[in-house]
């Protein structure tokens, strides 16, 4: 079953430049991933430091291999100095079949 990914960042203020084109360092070397199927980034209306970053990945398997590859963290290390707090990360399933350990009753 396929995963979305949600990362919400928060970046310190006027860091945006600096730290989206780290993002889309990420973003590029996300996209050679096996498993990586699409990504997008959108940014909060209400806090113009805040960004959400959503992928999806054909497996939550597939998700962990990326979050755990070496690229992934010394990329992710040099986003670090930008952030007002650490990233928070999300998995959700996707797909229009209800999981069968959801309780329906």
């Amino acid at each position: 079953m396929a995963v979305k990914v949600l990362i919400t960042r928060e970046l310190k203020q006027g860091k945006m430049e600096e730290a989206y084109k780290v993002l889309m360092e990420l973003r590029s070397a996300a996209t050679l991933q096996q498993g990586y199927l699409s990504g997008e980034t959108i940014f909060s209306a209400d806090n113009t430091n805040k960004l959400l970053v959503i992928s999806t990945w054909t497996s939550r398997k597939r998700w962990e291999n990326w979050l755990r590859d070496d690229k992934r963290k010394k990329i992710a290390k040099r986003l670090e100095p930008y952030l007002a707090q650490p990233e928070q990360v999300e998995v959700f399933l996707s797909g229009d079949k209800i999981p069968e350990w959801v309780d329906m009753a």
